[in-house]
C-alpha cells in the first residue's frame, strides 16, 4: 500500500469489528494503521479488491457493504445507527463506520481518502465479492460486484414481526421452535448483480444491463481470466443453490480496444511471483497491476495479468518489480499479444525509482507553537431538530489577521467555540505567537464565535475587531448572540466598546467591511446564519453604517431591504463587480443562489438577478474573488466552496433537492421534510422510523416499511399540508468557479473532481508557484451529519495550479506538501519576518501552519 516493496495486508470485518490495515514493516512485523490512514469505513464489510483504479501507480481499496440502491429495498430492509449510538461507539474503541461501499483512494502519502460516492459505486445491496478490472480494454480498470441473500433476513417488517411474535418469546424461554416455520414467512428477492465502467475521471457509470450481466441471482464468489485466450477476461459467477454464470467477454468484437497480457514466470517457490509488481509506460501515462490471484470473496482469479491498453499499438516499456527487488525492463512492446517475463533474466539493482519530490509547502506546526486549540462543546442539534441535515453548531473555528500593534507583523484572531474565549495571538520578532488580552475574550466566552474581521472602526488607524456571535445552542432570545466590537487602543491592547452596535440577537457567520457609503470610513455587513430552533427559515442579516467614530446603526431596510432576509448566509465578499468603481456585495449561504447586490450610489444595494446565476442554489460554504483567467480591467471571477460532490446528496437543475419547512406536527416547532429524486421522483430523505418519530400522526398512516417504501413527497403530503411551508431547493453541490463574462453575466465552471471530496470551508488564492498566475489551496470536511449520512471527510487539502485561462490542475500531496487532516474551517496567510506562513484553522484541533516557497506575488482572499 505505501510502495515499500512489502507486502501489508487488509482484512475486512462484518459488522461487529472494524476492518483492520497491516502495514509490513520488513521486519516480520506489522503495526496496525487503519483509523490513522483512513477516517471512516464501511460498517459491515464483505469482499474487497485493491487495484489502482485511477492511473497514478498506487493501489486503491474498494470495500463493498449492503446499502440498496433501489428505493424501495432501502426503505424496508436498511436501518441506520442513529448519531449517539455511534459516538458512544466510537468513545468505545469502535472507528466511524457506515453503511455503504467505500472506494478508498490511495493518496500516496499514507492516506486514504474514500470517494465512492462520488464515483458511484456506494450502493450495490448486500454484496459479495468485488473485482476490479479492465473489463472494455479502455485503459481504466472497471468494476464488477455481486450480491444477494436466499432471505431478506434485514427486512424490517420481519424483524418487527419477529419482535412480537409468540415464536420467539417461546424461543427465548427454552421451548421447541420450529425455525423452518418461523423462516418461512421472510421473503426472498433476487438481485441483478453491478458492473461499472470506468470513465478515467474517478467517477463510474453502471453499464450492467448494457454489458448483459444484469441475470438476477444469489451470488457470492466471482472470478475472472480469459478464457477464450481473446486477450479479454471472462468471468466465472458462482451462485447459489443454481448454475454458475459464464460470461464471455465481447470487448475485442464491440471495439477497437487493444490489450497486452503479462505471464510471469518467477524462480523458487512462489513460481506465479505474488506480489510483483508490473507497470505499462505510454508516454506519461503508467497502468499499473500487482500479481496477486486471491481477490473478491473466496476466489482466485487467472496469474496472467491482462491491461487493457486503449487503441495503443505499442507499449514504449513494460516495467516489473520482481519480489526479490530485482527489476526487469521491456522496451517498446507491442500491443495484442502475451508476453512472458522471467525474473531468472531479472537484473540487480532493481528499476529505479523516481527520486523523491521537494514539496511546495512544509508543514511548521511544530516550531511555530500557536497557543491556541480549538474545543468544541458537547451538543447535538439532531436532539432538538430531528430532520436537520447537518449540525450548526460546529462550524468554527474562524480567524482573522492584521499588524495590530503596529510592528509590521501580522497577528491574528481566532475564534473559540461556545465556552471557550477566543484568541488574540500577537507574533513576536522570532515568528512564535503568544496570547494578548485574555481577560477582554473570557467575559464573552460563553458565545460561539463565527465570522471575524479587523478594521478600523473609530478612525484613529488602528485595527479593532468585529466578532460574530452564532451557533445553534442559544435561543433566538440569548444576550449570547450579541455580536461585538473590541476597540484597539493603538499598540495591540483591546477593550470592549459597550453601545457602539444595535442591539440583536442573531445567530450570524461572516462579517466584512468596506465604504460602501463613499463617506471615507468602514461599514459592515453582517450574515445571519440560522433562526435557533428553525433551520431552514430565513435568519436576519444586517447592514451596518459607520458614523466615523465607531458607532454602528442597522441600516439595512433604508437601504437594502432584500438584503434583510437574504438566506442562510454563510460568506460575503465586497467587490466591485460590474466596474463602476463601487464596491458591490456578493452573498453566498445554504440553499441560496451565489447573490450579487449593485451598489447603486449612496450605500444603496439593489439585488441583482444576474444571468447564469439564476439555479446556482447549493450549500456554498466560501466565496473568494481573483482575476483567474487573466483579463484584467478589475473584472474578477469568483472561487465558491460547496458541498462537494462525494455525498448521498445528489442534485441537479432538474432534480433539486428539496427541503420544506413548516410545523407539521402542531407542536408549536418547525419541522424540515428533505426529498431527493430517485428514479426521477422527489422522495423523502428520512427513513420510516424518523418521520413517524418527528410526525407521530404518520404511524397510523404507515403501519409497516413497505406501506412506506416508494412513497414520493406528495403521496405522504398534501397540497394543503404543504401550503405556507418554507420551500428550499438546491442544483448544485459542486465547488466551483463562477466565470465572469463581463457583460453582467456569469458562467458557473465545477472546479475539478478532486476539489469535490468534501465540503470546502478555507479557500486562499495566490500565486504559489511563482509563474505569475493565481493558483488555490482548498480545505474543509465536515463530521457533523447523522450516519446514514456518514462523515464528509475525504479531503486532505489540495493545491489547484491555476494556468490563467481560469482552468485549475490538482497537485498531488506528495508534490504540494499541503496536508490537512480534520475539519478545517478557514485559511489566511500571515506575514512573517522569515517570509509568508499559512495557518489552516481546524474544528476541534489545533490550527495547523505551512511554509512555502517562493514568495508569492499576489494574494487575492476573502477581506
Amino acid at each position: 500500500m505505501n510502495a515499500d516493496g512489502w507486502p501489508d495486508i487488509y482484512v475486512a470485518n462484518d459488522f461487529f469489528e472494524r476492518d483492520y490495515l497491516y502495514i509490513n514493516k520488513g521486519d516480520g512485523t506489522f503495526a496496525e494503521r487503519l483509523e490513522q490512514e483512513m477516517p471512516y469505513i464501511s460498517l459491515s464489510s464483505m469482499g474487497l479488491d485493491i487495484a489502482d483504479v485511477n492511473n497514478d501507480g498506487w493501489p486503491d481499496i474498494y470495500v463493498v457493504d449492503m446499502l440498496p440502491d433501489d428505493e424501495h429495498r432501502l426503505k424496508t430492509t436498511t436501518s441506520f445507527e442513529d448519531w449517539h449510538r455511534l459516538q458512544a461507539e466510537v468513545r468505545n474503541g469502535f472507528h466511524y463506520q457506515f453503511t455503504r461501499n467505500m472506494l478508498h483512494l490511495n493518496n500516496g502519502n499514507g492516506t486514504f481518502s474514500d470517494i465512492g460516492q462520488l464515483a458511484g459505486v456506494a450502493r450495490t445491496d448486500w454484496s459479495w465479492s468485488a473485482l476490479i478490472a479492465d473489463l472494455d480494454l479502455d485503459g481504466s480498470k472497471d468494476i464488477y460486484v455481486t450480491n444477494g441473500l436466499a432471505k431478506d433476513v434485514t427486512s424490517q417488517d420481519y424483524i418487527a414481526f419477529l419482535g412480537k411474535d409468540e415464536t420467539m418469546r417461546a424461543a427465548t424461554q427454552g421451548k421447541r421452535v420450529d425455525f423452518l416455520k418461523l423462516t418461512a414467512a421472510m421473503s426472498s428477492t433476487k438481485l441483478s448483480h453491478y458492473a461499472f465502467r470506468n470513465n478515467g475521471d474517478l467517477t463510474y457509470a453502471n453499464q450492467t444491463a448494457a454489458w448483459g450481466l444484469d441475470t438476477p441471482s444469489f451470488a457470492n464468489g466471482a472470478a475472472y481470466g480469459d478464457l477464450d485466450g481473446d486477450g479479454a477476461p471472462d468471468l466465472v459467477v458462482n451462485n447459489v443453490d443454481q448454475e454458475a454464470f459464464v460470461y464471455r467477454n465481447n470487448a475485442r468484437t464491440l471495439s477497437q480496444n487493444r490489450y497486452l497480457q503479462v505471464q510471469l514466470e518467477a524462480e523458487g517457490a512462489n513460481r506465479f511471483a505474488v506480489g510483483a509488481k508490473v507497470t505499462l509506460w505510454s508516454g506519461k501515462e503508467q497502468f499499473f497491476q500487482e500479481e496477486e490471484s486471491t481477490r473478491g470473496f473466496q476466489s482466485s482469479v487467472d496469474y496472467v495479468l491482462t491491461f487493457g491498453v486503449g487503441q495503443r499499438d505499442t507499449i514504449d516499456s513494460v516495467t516489473v518489480r520482481w519480489p526479490d527487488g530485482r527489476g526487469s525492463v521491456s522496451k517498446r512492446v507491442a500491443t495484442n499479444q502475451r508476453v512472458f517475463l522471467r525474473q531468472s533474466q531479472a537484473v540487480a539493482p532493481p528499476v529505479p525509482s523516481p527520486e523523491p519530490l521537494t514539496p511546495l509547502f512544509t508543514d511548521v506546526t511544530d516550531r511555530v507553537k500557536l497557543p491556541y486549540v480549538h474545543r468544541e462543546n458537547d451538543f447535538v442539534d439532531f436532539d432538538r431538530e430531528l430532520l436537520i441535515p447537518k449540525l450548526l453548531s460546529t462550524e468554527g473555528p474562524y480567524l482573522a489577521v492584521a499588524d495590530v500593534n503596529g510592528d509590521g507583523l501580522d497577528d491574528m484572531f481566532i475564534g473559540g467555540a461556545k465556552d471557550q474565549p477566543g484568541e488574540l495571538l500577537i507574533q513576536q520578532p522570532d515568528g512564535r505567537f503568544v496570547s494578548s488580552d485574555p481577560t477582554v475574550f473570557e467575559q464573552d466566552r460563553v458565545s460561539e464565535d463565527l465570522g471575524a474581521v479587523f478594521f478600523d472602526a473609530d478612525g484613529d488607524g488602528h485595527p479593532d475587531l468585529y466578532v460574530v456571535s452564532g451557533g445553534s445552542e442559544f435561543s433566538n432570545m440569548s444576550p449570547a448572540l450579541q455580536d461585538r466590537l473590541y476597540l484597539n487602543d493603538g499598540r495591540g491592547h483591546f477593550r470592549k466598546a459597550i453601545g457602539n452596535l444595535p442591539t440583536e440577537y442573531i445567530s450570524g457567520s461572516r462579517v466584512v467591511a468596506a465604504d460602501y457609503d463613499g463617506d471615507g470610513d468602514l461599514d459592515l455587513f453582517v450574515g445571519g446564519r440560522v433562526v435557533p430552533w428553525r433551520y431552514g427559515v430565513d435568519p436576519q442579516s444586517m447592514l451596518l453604517q459607520n458614523d466615523g467614530h465607531g458607532h454602528f446603526t442597522d441600516v439595512t431596510a433604508q437601504l437594502a431591504p432584500e438584503l434583510a432576509r437574504v438566506g442562510m448566509v454563510t460568506d460575503a465578499i465586497w467587490q466591485d463587480v460590474d466596474g463602476d468603481g463601487r464596491v458591490d456585495l456578493v452573498v453566498v449561504g445554504e440553499w441560496m443562489p451565489i447573490t450579487i447586490f449593485r451598489n447603486a450610489g449612496s450605500g444603496k444595494l439593489v439585488r441583482l438577478n444576474t444571468p447564469g446565476l439564476e439555479q446556482s442554489n447549493g450549500w456554498w460554504n466560501r466565496i473568494v474573488a481573483g482575476d483567474f483567467r487573466g483579463h484584467g480591467g478589475g473584472r474578477v471571477d469568483f472561487v465558491v466552496g460547496n458541498l462537494g460532490l462525494n455525498t448521498r446528496f445528489q442534485a441537479t437543475a432538474t432534480e433539486p433537492v428539496t427541503m420544506y419547512v413548516k410545523d407539521f406536527a402542531g407542536s408549536g416547532f418547525a419541522q424540515q421534510i428533505l426529498a431527493t429524486y430517485r428514479g426521477g421522483v422527489s422522495r423523502p430523505l428520512a427513513m420510516r422510523d424518523e418521520l413517524v418519530n418527528a410526525l407521530p400522526r404518520l404511524k397510523a398512516r404507515y403501519l409497516t416499511y413497505q406501506d412506506y417504501a416508494g412513497q414520493s413527497l406528495t403521496d405522504i403530503f398534501s397540497p394543503a399540508e404543504l401550503a405556507g411551508a418554507v420551500l428550499k431547493q438546491a442544483y448544485t453541490f459542486a465547488t466551483a468557479l463562477a466565470r465572469n463574462n463581463g457583460d453582467g453575466s456569469f458562467t458557473l465552471v465545477p472546479l475539478p473532481l478532486e476539489a469535490q471530496l468534501a465540503p470546502v470551508y478555507g479557500v486562499l488564492a495566490a500565486d504559489f508557484d511563482g509563474n505569475g498566475t493565481l493558483d488555490l489551496l482548498l480545505a474543509g470536511n465536515f463530521d457533523g451529519v447523522q450516519p446514514e449520512i456518514g462523515r464528509m471527510s475525504a479531503s486532505y487539502g489540495l493545491l489547484l495550479r491555476g494556468d490563467g485561462k481560469g482552468n485549475f490542475t490538482p497537485v498531488r500531496t506528495a508534490e504540494s506538501g499541503f496536508l490537512v487532516p480534520g475539519q478545517a474551517r478557514d485559511i489566511a496567510r500571515i506575514r512573517t519576518r522569515a517570509g509568508p506562513r499559512y495557518v489552516v484553522t481546524r474544528n476541534n484541533d489545533r490550527p495547523l501552519v505551512f511554509r512555502a516557497a517562493p514568495t508569492p506575488r499576489s494574494v487575492a482572499a476573502r477581506p
